[in-house]
């Protein structure tokens, strides 16, 4: 057996997340169903088909698989290429799709595609670039009149109660309220919706209509509001997108297993009826959320950010160095 490189040792941990991410999405049923009905709706023998960010190739095999007159998919990741490739064949449909490997705002059309497919929705989204994408593949590769899929897309958001959210070590009697401030600043998703009740109707932060629009927004101060009848209960403002992937047909994340909410950590207000605000900066360097509170007894605006724990955990590091180990002669 020949030695490992770092090469291969990168390849093997790439290969650790892909391969389950892609089967999760193979397994999640609503998903695929709500697509696959979009895909019937607009493909017929005529269409030529293009599906940017392809993954494991299923949206391109299952528009071959409805006859379409061409399917194109565009992958960015080496370790699918392969992966889409043998599932063609699988599906018997390799010799009627044209599998590139590139980044699709690098790529140069050789003709225009009556449909553009892309399901670079992320939990928050808009983090996977679907507006850049879909803003390129308008002006380069969308036929006149033709279709993308999808239509709009959403960021959702709804104040909640996040249950369990004590950080007492269970077990062993000491305190750890360091690491439970830290964590007030850090956003993380969660697969178990079960221990999220929303408090309110959800509000839409940014709506994006993908056939429209033409330019990309800055992703920040987006903002939504709710009247509660007691504030104290909100410990998180959960994040989650929708999306029309074509007219009647609409997909909610929430509703999915592959997609997985994204919370925001609020540390709970006292008791009361009130307005709380909430408004968020989705940029990638500068993410932070604020949070207001209005009600006849208190008012108070409350800030979080990983920028903050970032910079604490370097102050404390530097205040109180720790020795380093030394290697022996």
């Amino acid at each position: 057996m020949r030695n490992v490189t770092d090469e291969d040792a990168q390849f093997f941990a790439h290969l650790q997340h892909i391969i389950p991410y892609h089967l999760t999405l193979l397994r999640d049923e609503a998903r695929n169903k709500l697509f696959c009905r979009a895909l019937e709706e607009v493909v017929t023998g005529d269409t030529r088909v293009l599906d940017i960010g392809s993954g494991s190739g299923v949206w391109a095999i299952m528009a071959a698989k409805l006859g379409a007159k061409s399917v194109t998919a565009i992958e960015g990741d080496s370790a699918l290429i392969p992966v889409s490739r043998s599932h063609a064949r699988e599906n018997g449909v390799a010799d009627k799709i044209e599998i590139i490997h590139g980044n699709s705002l690098e790529v140069k059309p050789r003709h225009k595609f009556d449909v553009v497919i892309s399901e670079t929705i992320g939990n928050q989204a808009f983090e996977e670039g679907i507006i850049a994408t879909m803003l390129d593949a308008r002006k380069r590769f969308l036929a006149r009149g033709g279709i993308i899929i999808p239509e709009t897309v959403s960021l959702m958001s709804a104040p909640a109660h996040l249950a369990d959210e004590e950080t007492t070590p269970l077990g062993v009697p000491i305190v750890a309220d360091y690491i439970r401030n830290l964590a007030l600043n850090v956003h993380f998703k969660t697969s178990d919706k079960s221990k999220l009740r929303l408090l309110a109707e959800p509000v839409a932060l940014l709506d994006a209509d993908l056939r429209k629009i033409s330019s990309e927004p800055a992703y920040n101060g987006l903002t939504g509001k709710w009247q509660l009848e007691d504030i104290s209960r909100v410990n998180a403002v959960v994040l989650w997108a929708r999306s029309r992937l074509i007219d009647a047909i609409d997909l909610d994340t929430w509703d999915t297993t592959n997609w997985s909410p994204v919370v925001c950590k609020v540390e709970p207000f006292p008791a009361g009826r009130g307005e709380l605000e909430f408004e968020l900066n989705l940029n990638s360097k500068q993410y932070h959320w604020t949070v207001r509170v209005t009600s006849s007894t208190n008012g108070a605006t409350r800030s979080y950010t990983p920028m903050f724990a970032y910079a604490k955990l370097k102050f404390d590091a530097a205040r109180e160095p720790v020795k380093q180990a030394t290697s022996k002669s």
